[in-house]
């Protein structure tokens, strides 16, 4: 190596460091004004990732697949330039909904108080909390603003749509589309996934299949959140649990790893795996009604550029008796709460 291509490499190297100096003050200014970060990775973990991973924003979202963003709550701020205009995520990328699988009362409070979020009033939000209590009053203006537009899209293209329920595959235990409020709360979070996906694959025709749609936790790195990204790539892709957890880990290296030793972990695997299986079955029964324009191709994206392990209809057996599951146990020690 020459002197000239030496200086380029240490000129790279300061910009990079610079770079994630600035990320890390970002996320500290941030934090301290704005909400708890204890979940987000330390500085030595983030230059643990790699080199492929040295651009890496916590602060953002990321495509997990075509369409499914993942991220934190920061992904939802304006972004304001020097020249006095700004821009946001949301508008830059389209999204036409949001799931929050972060704390209701605190996705509330930032939606509706801070001056740097806006959210159009076509966008559809749902709140993913099976811990959720309803005594509050602020749910109720949660409900009045949010469910309006909720219920104006299910009337539309569900209730009063026959043609459109017949695009998308059918319920367990004759459960349907119906929901009475934005917030989906209780202990049933099996049908809770089935209900979220089935809509967003509902609306995926609506759109044409040109639907953005983002999942929000407080950092972005929420067990369930995670969890809702597995469900969807388990319902489109066919991967089951352990490809989905890689493939997730792939595009956004903080979350961490579910582990059987956790009381939420370990019910989110287990009504995972429910999903998994039941909705095989359900697709088996009218296996002509549903054919996904996207291919595993699109999100097949190894660590050396090679295609996540394939086709997981062989693998019904590992998903039932849990086999793997204890692999999960190699990420960050942490408290669970459904956050």
């Amino acid at each position: 190596m020459n002197m000239f291509q030496q200086q380029q490499q240490q000129q790279l190297q300061q910009q990079q460091q610079l770079q994630l100096q600035s990320l890390y003050a970002h996320h500290d200014s941030y934090a301290s004004n704005s909400m708890n970060y204890a979940n987000v990775p330390t500085q030595t973990h983030m230059q643990g990732l790699g080199a492929e991973s040295m651009f890496f924003n916590p602060n953002t979202a990321q495509e997990i697949c075509p369409g499914i963003w993942l991220g934190p709550y920061t992904s939802l701020l304006n972004d304001y330039q020097p020249n006095g205009s700004s821009s946001s995520f949301l508008t830059e990328k389209n999204v036409k909904m949001i799931i929050n699988c972060g704390s209701t009362m605190q996705f509330l409070d930032l939606v509706e108080n801070s001056p740097n979020v806006s959210i159009s009033s076509d966008i559809i939000i749902l709140s993913l909390d099976p811990a959720f209590d309803y005594q509050s009053e602020l749910i109720k203006t949660f409900n009045t603003k949010f469910n309006r537009v909720l219920q104006n899209y299910l009337l539309y293209f569900y209730t009063n749509n026959p043609v459109l329920k017949t695009l998308i595959h059918s319920l367990p235990q004759s459960h349907d589309l119906n929901l009475s409020s934005p917030i989906l709360s209780g202990s049933n979070l099996k049908i809770q996934f089935f209900k979220i996906i089935r809509l967003i694959s509902l609306f995926k025709h609506v759109f044409n299949q040109d639907l953005q749609v983002l999942f929000l936790s407080e950092t972005g790195n929420s067990n369930l959140s995670s969890g809702l990204c597995i469900a969807y790539l388990m319902d489109t892709y066919k991967y089951n649990l352990q490809n989905s957890f890689k493939l997730l880990q792939l595009k956004r290296p903080t979350i961490s790893e579910l582990r059987t030793s956790y009381y939420e972990d370990l019910l989110i695997i287990e009504n995972l795996k429910k999903f998994y299986l039941e909705n095989i079955e359900l697709k088996l029964q009218n296996p002509s009604l549903l054919v996904s324009k996207f291919k595993r191709g699109q999100c097949d994206i190894g660590q050396d550029g090679q295609d996540v392990d394939g086709d997981d209809d062989n693998m019904r057996d590992e998903i039932l008796v849990g086999a793997g599951a204890d692999n999960f146990g190699r990420g960050l020690g942490r408290k669970r709460r459904f956050r």
